[in-house]
């Protein structure tokens, strides 16, 4: 039983040690030092004992993240701890190409400068705090970007405060219309609701109302033909 419970707690610490990479190190931080095993604390050696063999081997910088992560795992609340684990679980059901998928994004936050990385993490925590019907939409939006508009997404370019602001607008219509728009919305790829943006600002707002159902009533290659027209050449 303790072996388990140890087991479970370093796993949980190598999980939070990869979900809380440093970009990189900044001006003026003292240079990291390996710290032999030997030399770790008690209860260090305790959570970290399955890397006992090669921990000497490990790069300052890995060992540092560690016993960051260990640090961090002892002084969770039990109900910290439990959604640590349901993470786990949730990362060892994933696909290997899902898991491919989470490390590219991941390498993508890691590779943004320090301002980048603070938008994102203000990003996701109002993403969060949305109804779970909106993060699951936006997810399946994400899920539908290349790599470049991910990448855009991620560094702050129409982030957050795009999808928020859409949000914002698709409130501010009749409740009839919401549900068609969200719809056409979903169905639009990222040069499409870019052009579809542009089109609406461009129009006088007397007439947006006009566009907005024309729109609804089209077939999505219709759609598709008249936002290709719209297009700046």
């Amino acid at each position: 039983m303790r072996s388990d419970a140890m087991t479970l707690r370093v796993l949980f610490c190598v999980v939070l040690a990869l979900a809380t990479l440093p970009l990189a190190a900044q001006p003026g931080d003292a240079p990291v030092v390996a710290i032999p095993y030997a030399s770790l604390s008690a209860s260090e050696r305790e959570q970290l004992q399955p890397f006992a063999r090669t921990w000497d081997t490990l790069p300052p910088e890995r060992q540092a993240r560690l016993r960051r992560a260990a640090a961090r795992w002892a002084q969770m609340p039990p109900e910290q701890r439990a959604q640590m684990q349901e993470r786990f679980r949730r990362w060892q059901a994933l696909k290997p190409e899902e898991r491919a998928a989470l490390r590219e994004r991941f390498r993508t936050f890691r590779s943004m400068p320090p301002e980048q990385q603070e938008r994102v993490r203000r990003g996701v925590e109002r993403f969060r705090h949305l109804p779970p019907e909106e993060r699951a939409r936006l997810r399946k939006e994400f899920a539908r970007m290349n790599p470049e508009e991910r990448r855009a997404f991620l560094q702050g370019a129409g982030d957050e405060r795009r999808a928020l602001a859409r949000q914002r607008w698709l409130s501010s219509l009749p409740e009839a219309e919401r549900e068609s728009m969200r719809a056409m919305f979903d169905g639009f790829t990222g040069p499409q609701r870019r052009a579809f943006r542009r089109l609406l600002q461009a129009t006088p707002e007397a007439q947006r109302e006009t566009v907005r159902r024309e729109f609804l009533r089209m077939t999505p290659e219709a759609r598709a033909a008249r936002l290709e027209a719209a297009a700046p050449g």
